[in-house]
């Protein structure tokens, strides 16, 4: 680790994290949220600061970590386990952590993207299932010994991605905030362990990170073109790679299709749209890449089981 001078004082790990990472919370481009439940605290959001930095950490107590890093890269060391969690962009990672210290070395973007959930370790311990991946985890936390869960199914998923984008999206106050964001960190924990069970896949070429690259290269053209269709075979060409090998890494990698991921995303702008703005159906469809209005209609039912009509009357 190096940026020896950059290390800041020890802080406690139940304080706001925007003190865990030294940043100021009204810097531009920071944005951090934390809530506490009985059984876990929830911290997620986006830290802007220098693009590499070394930060000394407490923990104040023993807890399970669940950790999903979307933007930015982390190295995590503490100071009783000699193993170095490294996690990059796109990356998730689950480990146990006894009453100690270490130290994180943050690098990669400048703004980093992350979702983090301190368990209680009896809470996870009553969702574990039986099976060998969890044993070692599971012998740590008896044992009060520091363990990192280790596999090579700890890429974020579409469906992983699709529920913390939910949670920094929503606007839910009070109760129904907390009841929200306490259903969404168990789907997220749900996903977490299935991953963990799940084989690695068997094409191993594909998750090397010069094809991860590709793959994560062509989301985001997805996200950016939303409503601008374009063809399998285009979209690999402008990415580098084939079709062949973009539809099988984009399974392989996010655990849906390229098709099925840009039609969600199709849908739930529209769905936004008809809700929220007073933009017609012919306009919307027109956006989001339909020929026709009749075409996108059929679309939206077949997703949704209503009509955009129907949506319409939603409209807040």
């Amino acid at each position: 680790m190096k940026q020896e001078g950059k290390i800041t004082g020890h802080i406690d790990c139940n304080a706001c994290i925007s003190q865990v990472y030294n940043v100021d919370v009204t810097k531009k481009g920071t944005s951090i949220k934390e809530y506490f439940f009985k059984d876990f605290w929830l911290c997620f959001g986006n830290v802007r600061h220098e693009r590499e930095k070394l930060v000394n950490f407490d923990c104040a107590e023993p807890s399970v970590k669940m950790v999903f890093q979307f933007c930015g890269s982390r190295a995590l060391k503490l100071n009783d386990f000699s193993d170095v969690l490294e996690m990059s962009c796109n990356s998730h990672a689950l480990f146990y952590t006894k009453t100690s210290s270490g130290q994180v070395q943050v690098s990669g973007c400048e703004e980093q993207g992350f979702l983090e959930v301190n368990f209680q370790p009896k809470f996870l311990l009553s969702y574990l299932p039986d099976n060998e991946s969890f044993a070692t985890l599971v012998e740590g936390i008896h044992k009060k010994r520091s363990t990192f869960l280790h596999s090579e199914n700890n890429t974020i998923t579409v469906a992983m991605q699709a529920i913390i984008d939910s949670i920094l999206e929503s606007d839910r106050q009070g109760g129904l905030q907390h009841l929200f964001l306490e259903s969404k960190v168990k789907e997220l924990l749900l996903l977490q362990i299935e991953s963990f069970m799940r084989k690695p896949h068997q094409d191993t070429e594909l998750i090397q990170k010069y094809h991860a690259g590709k793959i994560y290269q062509a989301k985001a053209i997805i996200e950016a073109n939303i409503g601008k269709p374009c063809s399998l075979i285009d979209l690999a060409h402008q990415v580098g790679t084939n079709e062949c090998t973009l539809k099988k890494g984009f399974r392989a990698l996010l655990d849906t299709s390229v098709h099925n991921y840009w039609n969600e995303l199709k849908m739930k702008k529209a769905m936004k749209m008809l809700t929220e703005s007073d933009a017609s159906v012919a306009d919307i469809s027109m956006d989001i890449g339909f020929k026709t209005p009749q075409h996108f209609s059929t679309a939206f039912k077949k997703y949704y089981g209503i009509t955009p009509g129907t949506a319409r009357l939603q409209k807040k």
